[in-house]
């Protein structure tokens, strides 16, 4: 059946209301005469005083407390230097909101390099010249140093000749897939600028080990698709190609003997705000 006159102007009146909102966001942080969006950080870095990285550091600590530092639970990377799990994301958040309204709101600031504190240097500051720090509106994301499992590109695993699995070097991993994607998306404006963002650093005893065993990437994170993974021809995401660069070559893998199964139910086995191996959203209702 046809749609009402008046069901379908609310329609039309909601889409011109999510266009309105698409522009005020982007308002936010298109520098008055940039060209496009993809300019604006680099535009807006370009030109602003650099701070400390002392004071950059004091502002994060005065936002998250002095534990910030604890370089076991937290510090700086390169949105370059993690890798996506999963072949796929959505191209929205789990609230509907496109990731590309997420990617214009986040803010950098430039920081001199000139620092002698070892902690600092600990903590990922970069030493030999500026770089900025990205301040992205949604919460940090958590990483964790995995080895992940070689796959072919249909997703199945490679083995080596005496059937041991294949696994890739220790990198930096994370399950924020779409979180991840904005931080390097961002960063590609920034490029080649070293670019920093504070993540929260996961330890294998603060999860599930079924749960790490979820990752499914087929090109060891170094590239995600954007749609629903059922769709045809979805669009390809790999920062290196974005600015000009080859795609990486990946170092064969290493073979591991096959481990027993590890315990489950022994206290602390399960990761920070999570149920039965699903993400426990409710204090963090729109940023999936």
């Amino acid at each position: 059946s046809k749609a009402s006159p008046s069901k379908k102007l609310s329609h039309e009146a909601l889409a011109k209301q999510k266009l309105n909102w698409r522009a005020s966001m982007a308002r936010k942080v298109v520098r008055e005469g940039a060209a496009d969006s993809d300019c604006v950080a680099k535009a807006q870095a370009g030109n602003a005083a650099a701070k400390s990285a002392e004071a950059a550091i004091g502002e994060l600590v005065n936002m998250y407390g002095q534990d910030v530092l604890t370089v076991d639970q937290n510090r700086l990377l390169s949105p370059f230097e993690m890798f996506f799990s999963q072949n796929h994301i959505r191209a929205e958040f789990q609230d509907g909101r496109p990731l590309d309204l997420a990617v214009e709101s986040i803010s950098s600031s430039r920081i001199s390099p000139k620092n002698d504190d070892l902690r600092l240097k600990e903590f990922g500051v970069p030493e030999e010249s500026d770089w900025w720090l990205l301040q992205p509106e949604f919460p940090e994301i958590e990483v964790i140093q995995w080895r992940i499992k070689l796959r072919k590109e249909d997703g199945t695993q490679l083995f080596d000749e005496e059937g041991n699995e294949l696994y890739g070097e220790r990198e930096w991993y994370t399950m924020d897939n779409r979180r991840l994607y904005c931080l390097q998306k961002a960063a590609v404006a920034l490029h080649p600028k070293e670019v920093r963002v504070l993540v929260k650093v996961m330890r294998q005893e603060d999860g599930s080990c079924r749960e790490f065993r979820k990752f499914r990437s087929t090109d060891r994170g170094r590239s995600v698709r954007l749609g629903h993974k059922d769709s045809p021809d979805l669009p390809r995401w790999c920062w290196r190609l974005e600015v000009g660069l080859s795609e990486e070559i990946l170092p064969a893998g290493t073979p591991l003997p096959r481990q027993g199964r590890r315990r489950l139910d022994r206290p602390g086995w399960q990761r920070r705000n999570y149920k039965g191996g699903e993400r426990d959203d409710s204090t963090e209702p729109t940023w999936g």
